[in-house]
């Protein structure tokens, strides 16, 4: 499976757009250029040397905690999965305010919208109180934000990164054509890091559409908490890229006299945003999820486990990691030899043919092997879909059982607190419905799960660089494969091959089951796109 991966996918309308005005441009481009001209900015600003591990947390609140749990439980690593999408966010700004000495947050995407002002609002107070903050962002999808970023980064305990940055910042386009092969790589990993105690990985960026606020659509991802051993890895990991020469402090590449928006202005905007009722309906709703607070009063219970971080090198995205610096050659080797079965989640799965024929083999030795992506109506990226749609036959005709998620949810299906949350934050309930797979996730036996940022596809295994952990743990793959039993039917169409070995989507529903011969909310327009699209040599893209 060392083929799978991912590209600068932006997750909003908005971006997906804009993406697809790009791609011809792209196309065009890779078969125009060969390696091009490096188009990176001279840095003018000297680093700080200061790494996360010199800052010492160890009588912070949050070590108070964590410290004793990690004495009982050498060389393990604690973990809480994050499911649900609020109390994923409840955990990032309770961690914010918890912190007492160190905040690093490095993200593919953060929005200016409700979550990202909500959290940047939450990460002011911390600096106002002497958190040292880090915010690493790639730069693919901080045009619209940077003129913020800009404006954070001049209080004096925040400091802000764009990473892989575009030197035309108006008229990146330029930046595609001249240097394609800097700019298609991309960092998308995720990962939040309070006092050097507890780290969250997973899928999710900063933006609505991942916690339940977006009017047009909801991401279904996952993230993990983690303690013990593995928040060491993951926090020199952050410095790994926070120091890398494509790390480029954002006064570098921003200029103060293409935005006027003053530190003192966005903290305003930032505090009257926070005061609107809408804003506080939602919080009381997210405050709801009570894990930090729970942890503090040690009243949860955490499963400490042999771990892994995987993680790509940050010289990935120039084109010269080793090998064994890559995150899919790391977790193969730490990946046990399956038994009985395999459950598989990628928001994007291009397996290409090798990665075809390792399930099928597999498949084929008797071991279950079920994979669930986006159906094509809930991919966010239509062109990934193409690539996967050419392996699906295959699969299906050597045992893999494919799943491809709803583009919509039943609303019997949705969470209990739906309803109240569409009222109190004026979210729109047929939003709320909209869903799209985001998550990245797989359960081996009842031995191992692996979670983060890392899609199964070419993008993520060879161009973008990614963050993840192979947690060894019975009690939550066995957890991962329950819930695919209990709810692949409500979420998912199931592939099936009809008597004729045609691709048939089967779906259950509250007024009984319905089959599809043709490929469901794909119109003959959109199917012929999809299979000219397939037969272009942009698979490594995907």
């Amino acid at each position: 499976m060392a083929q799978f991966s991912h590209f600068n996918r932006k997750h909003t309308k908005i971006s997906t757009t804009a993406y697809n005005k790009h791609l011809l441009a792209i196309y065009c481009t890779i078969v125009l250029t060969a390696t091009g001209c490096s188009t990176l900015p001279k840095h003018t600003i000297q680093p700080t040397p200061q790494a996360t591990l010199q800052i010492d947390s160890s009588q912070s609140s949050l070590a108070q905690i964590i410290h004793p749990l990690q004495q009982q439980h050498p060389d393990l690593t604690g973990y809480h999965v994050l499911f649900e999408p609020l109390e994923a966010l409840s955990a990032r700004l309770s961690l914010i305010d918890k912190a007492e000495k160190s905040l690093d947050l490095q993200y593919y995407i953060w929005d200016n919208d409700k979550v990202g002002a909500l959290a940047l609002h939450a990460l002011i107070r911390a600096a106002d109180r002497g958190v040292k903050i880090r915010l690493l962002i790639d730069d693919n999808n901080a045009k619209k934000t940077e003129g913020i970023f800009l404006a954070l980064a001049q209080h004096p305990n925040i400091e802000v990164k764009l990473f892989n940055p575009y030197r035309f910042r108006k008229y990146r386009a330029v930046d595609m054509v001249l240097d394609l092969k800097r700019i298609n790589r991309r960092m998308h990993n995720k990962s939040f890091i309070a006092d050097h105690q507890i780290a969250l990985i997973g899928g999710r960026n900063m933006t609505n559409q991942y916690y339940n606020v977006s009017e047009n659509y909801q991401f279904s991802d996952v993230d993990v908490m983690l303690f013990g051993t593995a928040v060491k890895d993951i926090s020199e990991s952050f410095d790994d890229y926070w120091k890398h020469e494509y790390a480029y402090d954002v006064r570098e590449v921003v200029k103060q006299r293409s935005h006027r928006l003053s530190y003192e202005s966005l903290k305003h905007q930032l505090d009257e945003h926070y005061k609107l009722i809408t804003v506080q309906n939602y919080l009381d709703i997210t405050n709801h999820s009570q894990t930090i607070n729970a942890l503090m009063k040690q009243e949860i219970s955490l499963n400490w486990v042999k771990a892994e971080v995987v993680k790509d090198s940050p010289d990935k995205i120039k084109a010269k990691a080793k090998k064994e610096e890559h995150l899919n050659f790391q977790l193969l080797n730490h990946l046990e030899q399956p038994e009985k079965n395999i459950d598989l989640i990628s928001a994007y799965f291009v397996p290409e043919k090798k990665g075809t024929k390792i399930l099928t083999d597999l498949a084929q030795d008797g071991i279950e092997v079920r994979v669930l992506t986006n159906s094509f109506k809930a991919n966010d990226v239509a062109v990934v879909h193409a690539f996967y749609g050419k392996y699906r036959q295959e699969l299906l005709e050597n045992g893999v059982q494919l799943y491809e998620f709803l583009p919509a949810i039943d609303k019997s299906d949705l969470d209990k607190r739906t309803e109240e949350l569409a009222k109190k934050a004026k979210i729109s309930i047929k939003g709320l419905s909209r869903s799209s797979l985001h998550a990245k996730l797989m359960a081996l036996d009842d031995k191992q799960v692996f979670i983060g940022s890392f899609n199964f596809d070419p993008r993520s295994a060879y161009l973008n660089t990614e963050i993840g952990v192979l947690l060894n743990s019975p009690a939550l793959a066995k957890e991962v494969h329950a819930t695919m039993d209990q709810n692949l039917t409500k979420y998912a169409y199931k592939l099936v091959l009809d008597a004729n070995k045609k691709i048939t989507w089967h779906r259950q529903t509250p007024q009984g089951p319905i089959i599809y011969t043709k490929e469901p909310k794909m119109k003959w327009w959109q199917k012929a796109g999809v299979k000219i699209i397939s037969w272009l040599p942009i698979e490594g893209f995907m």
